[in-house]
């Protein structure tokens, strides 16, 4: 059975892919860029800061769990790396899999629309990345614990913070559009990466966000 939550997220991404899409564009006039940095500056923050962290990512294969429109995946295989794309909205699917063909890198990008805790592999990967993902999906341990089955490297992933002046209008907008949304202290967003499955576990907060940097065990 479709859990109905993941189909109501599926439907509003469907709906809304290509003005999320949007955030990532570099051609916008100054009326654009200025909501950019008042109000979406963290997205493009905490995209330059985990690329930088993945460091030489030639040859290495990495999993991105909600990889909406595919940026990440993009750029990393425009840097050497083999990629493997999720996400619940098939629209999603299709913007990234036309992007990597217009990017010239679709031979190592491979997307799939997937419930992520029904997916598996039988070869783990080097990076894992789950970047606006867990503002989606509860509860958020199920998935994290499957992540590290997946993995045996290092993982990125973020949350969206509790307290934030942000919170309430986002909470009601996505509720109006009927997607449900979670947000998470720093003491849940670290509870959720115990030390028998992880090491060397980061936690910076980012304006709205936390992004965690770990490794597996």
């Amino acid at each position: 059975m479709i859990d109905p939550a993941s189909e109501a997220v599926r439907r509003h991404f469907d709906r809304s892919a290509a003005r999320f899409d949007l955030i990532y564009d570099r051609d916008k006039n100054p009326l654009q860029r200025l909501v950019d940095a008042l109000f979406r500056g963290v997205i493009h923050h905490r995209f330059r800061l985990t690329l930088e962290r993945c460091g030489d990512v030639t040859g290495k294969r990495v999993l991105d769990v909600g990889c909406g429109s595919g940026r990440y995946c993009i750029e990393l295989a425009r840097r050497g790396a083999h990629v493997v794309g999720l996400d619940f909205s098939a629209t999603m699917v299709q913007m990234a899999e036309d992007a990597a063909v217009a990017a010239q890198v679709s031979e190592r990008c491979h997307f799939e629309q997937a419930d992520f805790l029904d997916w598996g592999t039988s070869k783990p990967f080097d990076i894992g990345l789950a970047m606006g993902f867990f503002d989606y999906v509860v509860p958020a341990g199920r998935f994290v614990e499957h992540l590290a089955t997946l993995v045996r490297g290092r993982v990125f992933c973020s949350f969206p913070a509790r307290w934030t002046l942000r919170t309430p209008t986002r909470w009601l907008r996505l509720r109006l559009c009927g997607c449900p949304v979670y947000f998470y202290s720093g003491r849940e967003v670290e509870r959720l990466f115990p030390a028998d499955l992880w090491r060397d576990c980061r936690v910076d907060r980012l304006s709205r966000d936390f992004l965690v940097d770990s490794k597996t065990r």
